[in-house]
């Protein structure tokens, strides 16, 4: 029974959220991946495994399973990875900008010490139109994500804690579905050519 309320739950979010444009936040990964995808939108993750060690900021990367889309990682004093963490190399906020807009964001965020040790946090999450949440997170499992019902998102800026370092596993966006893109590319060179 569950599984057929998720949907009708969804596309009644989907419905609600037209009428007046905002951001849906979630709690749960799969309603994030469900809404989304009801929504015409395809999921795409950044898993961080390619990357260890320190790197400068900013530092770039894509969504391999979303051509086209890329993050791009900014951090006063640096960033660092490990184990699939991407992080902050001091006690500094940590921005996801995005080179398209996406439709919605999401990602297991939370705090870590010095040694990559999870720590209790306040975490602070502001997206690119200001809004955002702060909530107690305890977890390296816990998930947060938002999808705008309006314009699309560019950026995603996380703080905790002071002394802390903010923490990101799993970065998650929302965007086009492939054949959208496709589609959106056929017409624009189509409308190209009429013009010529």
């Amino acid at each position: 029974m569950l599984h057929r309320t998720l949907p009708v739950a969804a596309a009644a979010l989907a419905m609600s959220g037209a009428a007046s444009a905002g951001i849906i936040s979630f709690n749960d990964q799969s309603l994030f991946a469900l809404f989304a995808t009801n929504n015409g939108k395809f999921v795409a993750t950044e898993e961080f495994s390619a990357y260890a060690g320190f790197y400068t900021s900013p530092l770039t990367g894509n969504f391999a399973s979303a051509p086209g889309f890329t993050w791009t990682a900014t951090a006063t004093g640096g960033l660092f990875a490990d184990g699939g963490f991407m992080s902050t190399n001091n006690s500094t906020p940590l921005t996801f900008t995005f080179n398209q807009g996406v439709q919605g964001v999401g990602g297991r965020f939370f705090a870590t010490d010095f040694g990559f040790n999870v720590q209790q946090t306040i975490l602070n999450v502001t997206l690119s139109d200001g809004s955002g949440f702060i909530g107690f997170i305890t977890s390296a499992s816990a998930f947060t994500g938002f999808y705008s019902t309006g314009a699309l998102i560019t950026s995603i800026t996380l703080a905790v804690d002071s002394g802390e370092y903010p923490t990101v596993d799993s970065l998650t966006v929302a965007v086009p579905a492939p054949g959208a893109m496709a589609l959106l590319g056929t017409a624009a060179l189509a409308g190209r050519r009429r013009r010529r």
